[in-house]
């Protein structure tokens, strides 16, 4: 029976906008062998089984699949539905990390997708990495990488942040530069490599947005404006490209902790601000400029 099923690995959960679930649906049933199913609850928009797997869509517009032939099916579809991404050749979306935290570096990550490239990553269950476990974000880092058509990232170092800030405040000048600075770097390089290797006439980037001007600034000194559309625009992260270097640049951060907990032997992310604050080499696994606000 299928209210009885219970999936032999663990299931990929994908994102779409929940007023996009009836146009899902309906372009789901007009694949071959995809059965319907009785729905056991208000929330589930649809049940479906297809290739002995089963696709479970629910109203808040997530989708739970099992099974690896599900998974293309669905990337399949997901493909042929008009996202945003669908109507440029390159996506390229620019996402961070650690910004706002005090412990260890902030990493910022530019992915370059093309809309099938897109539609597989969404059914693998690639969304805003604030949503996701720090195991799923570690396997959808791999997947991101072997899937993509660039991949650029910048890590700033506590001890460069803790340096680049004191030279900003005296400019007066703030975050939001880094960090146009970090993302143009990354899109710049993506665009480069882009312009090498491929011949691309629609492009587009997209940015959580921060700060429009500084950002517009920064990007006119790696690429043509008039060549690419910029978006920025909040909650970017809906974006699959952006979602893709948000989990990227998260990733990488981890990375980074758990290279210095390993160097000095101890659980970086157990520390208090307090106690970090107090070491020596405080300057090297923190933001201090953080740590003083935290800690006062």
């Amino acid at each position: 029976m299928v209210s009885d099923w219970e999936p032999a690995v663990e299931p990929t959960t994908v994102k779409i906008d929940s007023s996009r679930m009836e146009e899902l649906h309906h372009l789901l049933l007009k694949e071959k062998q995809v059965t319907e199913a009785k729905t056991t609850n208000r929330y589930e928009a649809f049940r479906m089984t297809y290739a002995g797997g089963l696709m479970i869509g629910y109203t808040s517009g997530k989708i739970v699949v099992n099974g690896e032939q599900c998974e293309a099916l669905l990337a399949k579809v997901l493909e042929h539905m008009d996202f945003e991404e669908s109507r440029y050749d390159i996506t390229i979306g620019s996402d961070e990390a650690g910004k706002g935290e005090w412990l260890g570096p902030m990493v910022v990550a530019a992915v370059a997708l093309t809309p099938t490239q897109s539609a597989a990553l969404r059914s693998m269950g690639v969304m805003d990495s604030k949503a996701l476990s720090q195991k799923k974000i570690a396997e959808l880092k791999e997947k991101i990488t072997a899937n993509s058509t660039a991949v650029r990232t910048v890590l700033v170092s506590s001890q460069t942040f803790n340096k680049r800030m004191g030279q900003l405040h005296e400019e007066r000048k703030n975050l939001n530069d880094l960090l146009a600075w970090a993302h143009a770097k990354v899109v710049g390089e993506v665009y480069d490599e882009l312009k090498r290797t491929r011949a691309v006439a629609r492009m587009n980037v997209v940015i959580d947005e921060f700060s429009k001007l500084k950002t517009e600034d920064r990007l006119s000194r790696v690429l043509s404006l008039k060549q690419v559309d910029v978006v920025q625009r909040p909650r970017a992260e809906d974006e699959i490209a952006v979602a893709a270097a948000s989990i990227v640049a998260r990733r990488l951060r981890e990375e980074w902790i758990d290279d210095w907990s390993r160097r000095l032997g101890i659980d970086l992310r157990n520390l208090t601000a307090q106690e970090a604050a107090d070491r020596q080499d405080a300057d090297t696994i923190a933001k201090t400029g953080y740590l003083k606000k935290t800690s006062e």
